[in-house]
């Protein structure tokens, strides 16, 4: 049993916390990142132009990687199409209103609000699949999650603006919308050249966007490259390592470390935006949204092994 336990921390506790890590911290990395290229807060075309040089080459390098592991990285015909779909709201949509929304708002709140996606995914799933409807157990974990929302906007961590925290609200429903999408389109296909793809091509439209509208990256320095670096990385490799937890274990149990991401972005927020998070009600709307995700989505795994939701 010891011996179980600690081949499932190594091969899945771990690899599940480092990916949410990754992903807690690309709030902050954002932010970070509008300083050291001299993007400022009203300069949308130029946050865009920003999004699109990581998005792009965030899909490159995961179909490199799935070049190295002998995946088919040309797409046929009939893939074309769940790919732009894919990307409309999981990369366009979504980024659009992310980076524009997040340069208005704090890094904590950027990433508590974008965890809000996983409840837009449930709703989505409940309202347009036949066989993901929403029970007791999804439901409470919506309604914490809405409750945390709702902690913002009576003026947890500085109250609720619409031209940022909306537009980052905004971008969690895309997410949501885009969860809905892959879930159809997914099935049957290799899910690293779908999302390789959208990523490259969400990132080329970003970018276009960007630079028809006048967009630039204002200083190009040395640190800034690297934090660019890493974002890319951040995006490829979290994917990458998620895919493969999903392909040996059930998703109930994956999905489940999905509460620390909000938990991670607010630790992030304070180590390197140096931002007050730590008060009663910053750390209520954190642990109203994290703990609905986690309700929402725990799994009891019964004595024969098998996943149940509670």
């Amino acid at each position: 049993m010891t011996e179980q336990k600690g081949s499932l921390v190594r091969q899945l506790y771990m690899p599940a916390v480092l990916c949410t890590a990754l992903w807690g911290s690309a709030a902050p990395c954002i932010k970070a990142g509008y300083g050291l290229f001299g993007i400022q807060a009203g300069q949308s075309f130029s946050q865009l132009v920003f999004a699109g040089w990581r998005f792009a080459l965030a899909g490159l390098l995961v179909l490199l990687v799935a070049k190295c592991k002998k995946h088919r990285i040309i797409p046929r015909r009939e893939e074309w199409r769940p790919i732009l779909w894919i990307s409309l709201f999981q990369s366009m949509i979504q980024y659009i209103c992310y980076y524009i929304g997040l340069s208005m708002t704090t890094g904590l709140k950027g990433s508590v609000l974008s965890g809000t996606q996983t409840f837009f995914a449930l709703i989505f799933a409940h309202l347009f699949l036949r066989n993901d409807k929403l029970n007791r157990q999804k439901s409470i974990g919506c309604l914490c999650g809405l409750a945390g929302v709702l902690v913002l906007g009576m003026g947890g961590l500085n109250g609720f603006n619409l031209s940022g925290d909306g537009l980052v609200l905004l971008s969690a429903v895309s997410s949501g919308a885009g969860a809905l999408v892959s879930r159809i389109f997914t099935p049957g296909r290799d899910p690293m050249l779908l999302t390789g793809w959208q990523l490259f091509l969400g990132g080329l439209v970003l970018y276009g966007i960007g630079a028809a509208g006048g967009g630039r990256l204002g200083t190009v320095s040395l640190p800034g490259v690297l934090l660019l670096g890493y974002m890319v990385v951040l995006s490829a490799a979290a994917f990458t390592i998620w895919t493969a937890l999903l392909g040996k274990f059930p998703i109930g149990k994956v999905s489940l470390f999905g509460f620390l991401i909000p938990v991670f972005g607010a630790l992030f927020s304070a180590v390197v935006l140096a931002e007050d998070v730590f008060t009663l009600r910053n750390l209520t709307a954190l642990a109203l949204v994290s703990g609905g995700i986690a309700i929402a989505n725990y799994v009891r795994t019964d004595k024969t092994g098998a996943g149940q939701a509670e």
